[in-house]
């Protein structure tokens, strides 16, 4: 993940998805300004080359799809306002997610999962269940600061098979997401400047970039566990109406969500948060809120 602008006076970057990352966790790490801003050049290149392939004329969809470096949001229209998820106000005690809000995800996953076609529902168990192909693809997508159009044919195919998958999950969904995913900071920050030290690196108005397939929950006591060292991992709340919900609906610990890759939010502000766990105790992370830039494209 890249930063626009640096707000760091020592002149690095606080990159949060270019550590290799497992299911649980992302891994931020320190990268020079220099290093950074490339990096930015080579996203904004790629999103230029998206805008001349999807003007090009005589291709068909499949093909546009194809050639494109980062994949299209294909997220369904929200029927009613009250569909959608906000982000919680800075007071509010996050709750898990309802047992209605989960059979309805889980409607839509259903739907979405009868429509894959074999290799594309194969590509994408591989890449969720298996760490160490998580790992292989998404450190090459970040190698390439997200141009799958840079990685080889192998790579390339089975990234975009899961990109299409993807977008059948989203074409399926009639609803907003917040998603939870815990990011751990770089080792020299400890909890005695873990606050300071993200309110100086992501501040509001902030926009990020995530390279790498990105796996959260729906619920702050679900990856709770997977905080270690809980003193300098932080939870990046984001909200949107993207990815795929591969969560159950008769189980409040599996709200599994993965998100594509190639997304763009900004940084709304960043606070100490409390969650309401299943058994009504309550727990305490620092979050940093984030929403969604991209708009869907359903052509």
């Amino acid at each position: 993940m890249g930063r626009s602008r640096s707000a760091n006076p020592d002149g690095y970057i606080v990159d949060a998805d270019w550590g290799t990352s497992s299911t649980a966790t992302k891994q931020a790490q320190s990268i020079g300004a220099a290093a950074a801003g490339a990096r930015s050049e080579t996203r904004d290149g790629a999103r230029e080359l998206d805008g001349a392939v999807e003007s090009m004329p005589g291709l068909t969809r499949q093909q546009r799809d194809r050639e494109r470096a980062m994949p299209r949001a294909t997220t369904a229209k929200v029927p009613h306002p009250a569909m959608e998820r906000a982000l919680p106000e800075p007071d509010a005690i996050r709750t898990p997610l309802s047992s209605r809000q989960r059979k309805a995800r889980s409607v839509n996953k259903r739907a979405a999962q009868d429509r894959l076609p074999a290799t594309q529902y194969t590509a994408t168990v591989a890449l969720v269940s298996r760490p160490e192909r998580w790992s292989e693809l998404n450190d090459a997508l970040s190698a390439a600061a997200g141009d799958v159009q840079a990685l080889d044919n192998g790579e390339r195919r089975d990234i975009q098979r899961v990109d299409r998958a993807v977008q059948s999950f989203e074409q399926a969904n009639d609803r907003g997401h917040v998603v939870y995913s815990n990011v751990r900071m770089p080792a020299v920050i400890n909890r005695s400047n873990l606050e300071s030290f993200v309110r100086t690196n992501f501040p509001t108005g902030t926009v990020v970039h995530f390279d790498r397939f990105t796996a959260g929950a729906h619920t702050m006591h679900e990856i709770e566990t997977d905080a270690a060292p809980e003193d300098r991992s932080v939870i990046f709340e984001m909200q949107t109406r993207r990815g795929a919900y591969l969560g159950q609906s008769d189980s409040v610990d599996n709200t599994y969500h993965l998100l594509p890759r190639g997304m763009r939010l900004r940084v709304a502000g960043s606070h100490r948060a409390t969650y309401r766990r299943p058994d009504g105790s309550l727990g305490n992370r620092h979050v940093v809120q984030l929403v969604d830039l991209d708009e869907p494209s359903l052509t």
